[in-house]
């Protein structure tokens, strides 16, 4: 019987060397996932913020609770969560998501409610969403690009705040304060201070019908002054009082 030696040494070496790969390729597996959660590029490492306006950025990152000790795979598995726990956190984020580029590092993309105004509470400004939610966390100095409400009841403010928004944009952004001035024995009478130096003294009942009124009686006079228009629609000069509560 002849026995082709080389074949059979070539069929032993083959035989080795698959075994060899059954027993080492899922040690060097073992390895390199020992090794991975072993190394810093397993755990979070750089956070970043995207779509904030108002909101600082640390803030946002504050509110995921995550720490450079957090195993990125728990991250990628609970991104949702943590998604929803910045939204719980900060009632100006509308949405959160997670997203992940390079091995740790994790981008927090968010979009906000828009911001309406504030409302001056206990010598505080809080500022109001869109939403008609008032914020508990105050600030001594409002943007002011937006319009401050003062005067109204819990009741009132949204109302206010619906009210303002059929407003033409151009007239909201002139807006500098609205108070709920309940004078002339009216108790939806208000008053708005107009960053153009004018004052409007109008009825929250019937403003928003009225207020398109307002750019052609202003484009008329040529002194700053009280634009009336409670009942009809015309202006009047400061008197001494007002003038110096303007000033």
């Amino acid at each position: 019987m002849n026995v082709d030696l080389p074949k059979v040494q070539n069929l032993r070496r083959r035989k080795l060397v698959r075994n060899l790969t059954l027993i080492l390729l899922p040690l060097l597996i073992l390895l390199g996932v020992f090794g991975y959660f072993a190394s810093p590029l397993s755990k979070v490492g750089l956070v970043s913020v995207q779509g904030v306006r108002t909101v600082p950025d640390q803030q946002v990152i504050n509110a995921t609770k995550l720490s450079d000790d957090d195993l990125m795979l728990s991250v990628i598995l609970h991104k949702k969560a943590i998604a929803q726990r910045v939204q719980d956190s900060l009632p100006e984020i509308k949405q959160a998501s997670l997203t992940f580029t390079g091995l740790n590092h994790i981008v927090i993309k968010t979009s906000e409610y828009e911001t309406i105004g504030y409302v001056y509470q206990k010598h505080t400004y809080h500022k109001i969403l869109i939403t008609g939610k008032v914020l508990k966390n105050g600030t001594q100095t409002p943007v002011d690009t937006y319009p401050v409400f003062s005067g109204f009841t819990a009741k009132e403010l949204p109302q206010m705040i619906s009210l303002l928004q059929q407003f033409p944009k151009a007239i909201q952004r002139d807006i500098s304060e609205i108070d709920a001035s309940r004078g002339d024995a009216n108790p939806y009478q208000i008053s708005m201070n107009m960053n153009d130096g004018y004052r409007v003294i109008a009825d929250s009942r019937t403003i928003a019908n009225k207020i398109k009124y307002y750019p052609a009686i202003v484009s008329q006079v040529k002194k700053k002054g009280v634009i009336d228009l409670e009942v009809g629609a015309f202006w009047r000069a400061y008197s001494s009082a007002e003038k110096s509560s303007n000033d």
